[in-house]
C-alpha cells in the first residue's frame, strides 16, 4: 500500500515526498525488526523514545517514519545512502493509535469477517480466553487464542508471548497469519497496559468481556481509578451493535457496562449468584471440578459437569459461554465444550506426583485476589475431605477418601520486584489465613533485593503463621516444600504459573515451576 494512501485515509502530514510515495509492506515499532519497505513507528515509551531508533530503522530498509512530532535528524549519520534530511516523516498527533490502524490496512484488514473477542480484567483473562477458544472449536470454528501463556493460531501454530497483548502492528501480523491458515475467530487478552498504550488499535471487537477488578499493576497506573479507566477503554471503543459481557458480581461492572452502552453496544451480564443474563446455580466445586446448573441466553437449566475447580473458574466459564453464544454457537455446542474443557497452562496445573500420596499444583496467581481464590478452593477441598470427588481426579493429584489423614496446604509463593509493592503485604495476609505451611521465596526479583521483598510480604502476616519458612532461592524453596509434604497434603506453587524464566538482576535464567517440581519429586 502506498504511503500517500495511508495518509489520505488516516490523516496527518508528510514532511517530504515525491509522487505517490513509497510502497509500505510492513509496520514495526521495534527498529531491530524493521526491513525493506517497512514503516517504522517512532513512539515515545515508558523507558525509551522510539525517535532515538529512527535512523537505525531507516538503515535497515524502512521507507518512512511515523512520529507524533517532526524529528530533527540533521547532523545524524543514517546507515543507508539516504541522507537524514530526505527521510520521509509521517507526522500525526495520534501516531500511537494510527500505528495499529495503518498496520491493519497494510496487512489487509485481517479481522474483516473474523469474530473478535477481547477479554480484560485483573484475574481470569487467560483462562477465559482459553475457554472461549475451546467453545469456538466445539462449535466448528477455527480460533486463535492470544495472551499471557502464548499465542496459538490456526493449525496449532504457537508463538511465544513477550507481552500479554502484543503491540498493534505485531498483533495485526499474527492475525494476518492466522487468517491465511484458515482462522475465522480470535479470543485475546487485553491487558490494562495494552489498552493504555493502544495496542488494540485497528481491531473491531464483536464482544468485550470484563472479568473483575482488584488491585494490581499500580506501579504503572499509580492508583485504582487510573487502572479502572484503562480497562474501561475497551468498552468505550466498542462499535455500535457489538456486545459487552460483564461480571454482574463485580462492583466495577456497571462502569464498564455504562461505557459500552455509551458506545452503542449491547450489554449482557453473567453471574454465579443468580443475577445475570447467564447464570450458574446449585454450584458444587472442589479441587477436581465443578457441577452447576446453567440457565439463560437460550440455555434452560442444564446441568453441567465442568472439569475446572473453583467458583472463579465457573465465572470464567460463564463469560466464555456468553461470548460463544453471541458468536452463533448453539447451546448444545456450548454445553459439550464446557464438559470437555481444559484449563490454561499454569492455572491450577497438576504436576504428577506418582504414588507419593500428596498433590502438587502450579498456579499463576500473583495478586491478592487471585491468590485468595486458589487458596480458598484448595483449602476447602482439604477441609471437606469428600469420599467421592465431584469430577475426575486430575492427572497427578491424589484424591483422599474417608478416613485418610487430613492434609495440609503448603503454599510456596513470592512477589515480583520492580512492581506494585503495595500488594506484597496483602498477599502475605492471604497465605497467612489459608495455608498451614508458608514457604516465602522469590518470584522475579528483577533489580530489587529478594530479602527486602520477602520482608515486605512477611509484614502482612500478622500474627505470623507458626510454620513459616523464608527461602529466597526458589528452587530450594520448592524442593523443601515437596520434601516436607506428607500423604494427603497439597503443595501449591504460586506466582509464575506457565512462565519458563526467572529474572534476577539483569539476568534471565531458565526456570519453570512445573519442571523444578518434577525434578524435586524425582
Amino acid at each position: 500500500m502506498r504511503l500517500t494512501e495511508l495518509v489520505h485515509e488516516l490523516g496527518g502530514s508528510l514532511s517530504s515526498i515525491a509522487g505517490d510515495g513509497p510502497q509500505v509492506t510492513g509496520v514495526h515499532l521495534d527498529s531491530r525488526r524493521a526491513g525493506a519497505g517497512d514503516l517504522f513507528a517512532a513512539l515515545p515509551g515508558t523507558r525509551a523514545d522510539g525517535a532515538r531508533f529512527a535512523l537505525d530503522a531507516i538503515g535497515r530498509g524502512a521507507v518512512a517514519v511515523l512520529t507524533p512530532r517532526a524529528l530533527d535528524l540533521s547532523g545524524e549519520r543514517p546507515r543507508s545512502p539516504q541522507s537524514s534530511a530526505n527521510i520521509v516523516q509521517w507526522i500525526h498527533p495520534e501516531a500511537r493509535s494510527v500505528a495499529g490502524r495503518a498496520a491493519a490496512r497494510v496487512y489487509g484488514d485481517p479481522t474483516n469477517g473474523m469474530f473478535v473477542v477481547g477479554v480484560t480484567g485483573t484475574n481470569g483473562k487467560t483462562t477465559t480466553a482459553h475457554l472461549t477458544g475451546q467453545l469456538f472449536r466445539a462449535a466448528g470454528r477455527r480460533p486463535a487464542v492470544l495472551g499471557t501463556a502464548g499465542h496459538r493460531l490456526a493449525d496449532g501454530v504457537f508463538v511465544r508471548a513477550t507481552h500479554t497483548t502484543p503491540d498493534a502492528p505485531e498483533l495485526m501480523r499474527l492475525l494476518a497469519g492466522h487468517r491465511e491458515m484458515g482462522g475465522d475467530c480470535v479470543a485475546l487478552e487485553a491487558s490494562s497496559h495494552a489498552l493504555d498504550q493502544e495496542r488494540t488499535s485497528g481491531l473491531a471487537f464483536d464482544v468485550a468481556i470484563f472479568t473483575n477488578l482488584t488491585r494490581d499493576h499500580l506501579d504503572y497506573h499509580d492508583d485504582f481509578e487510573r487502572y479502572a479507566a484503562a480497562k474501561e477503554r475497551l468498552f468505550a471503543q466498542l462499535r455500535p451493535g457489538a456486545a459487552a459481557v460483564v461480571n454482574a458480581d463485580d462492583p466495577v461492572s456497571e462502569r464498564m457496562a455504562k461505557a459500552a452502552r455509551g458506545a452503542g453496544a449491547r450489554v449482557y451480564t453473567y453471574s454465579a449468584r443468580l443475577r445475570g443474563d447467564l447464570c450458574a446455580s446449585q454450584l458444587k466445586t472442589d479441587l477436581w471440578g465443578s457441577h452447576f446448573s446453567l440457565n439463560g441466553m437460550g440455555i434452560s437449566r442444564s446441568r453441567v459437569r465442568f472439569p475446572l475447580a473453583g467458583r472463579f473458574n465457573v465465572e470464567n466459564a460463564l463469560a466464555a459461554a456468553a461470548a460463544a453464544l453471541l458468536s452463533g454457537a448453539s447451546p448444545s455446542n456450548v454445553l459439550e465444550g464446557l464438559a470437555t474443557a481444559t484449563s490454561a497452562p499454569g492455572r491450577l496445573e497438576p504436576v504428577p506426583a506418582g504414588d507419593r500420596g500428596f498433590s502438587v499444583l502450579v498456579d499463576y496467581a500473583h495478586s491478592e485476589a487471585a491468590l485468595e481464590n486458589v487458596c480458598r478452593v484448595v483449602k476447602r477441598s482439604l477441609t471437606e475431605r469428600r469420599a467421592a470427588p465431584v469430577g475426575s481426579v486430575p492427572r497427578g493429584t491424589s484424591g483422599a477418601g474417608a478416613g485418610a489423614r487430613r492434609g495440609n496446604l503448603i503454599v510456596v509463593f513470592g512477589c515480583g520486584g520492580d512492581r506494585d509493592r503495595g500488594k506484597r503485604g496483602p498477599m502475605g495476609r492471604v497465605v497467612n489465613e489459608f495455608a498451614d505451611v508458608a514457604v516465602i521465596t522469590s518470584d522475579n526479583p528483577r533489580s530489587e533485593d529478594p530479602e527486602r521483598i520477602i520482608a515486605e510480604i512477611v509484614a502482612g502476616m500478622d500474627p505470623p503463621l507458626a510454620r513459616r519458612v523464608l527461602e529466597p532461592d526458589r528452587k530450594r524453596a520448592i524442593q523443601g516444600a515437596i520434601d516436607a509434604a506428607l500423604p494427603g497434603d497439597v503443595v501449591l506453587i504460586a506466582g509464575k504459573g506457565h512462565e519458563t524464566t526467572q529474572t534476577i538482576g539483569a539476568d534471565v535464567f531458565e526456570f519453570d515451576d512445573r519442571l523444578v517440581a518434577s525434578e524435586a519429586l524425582r
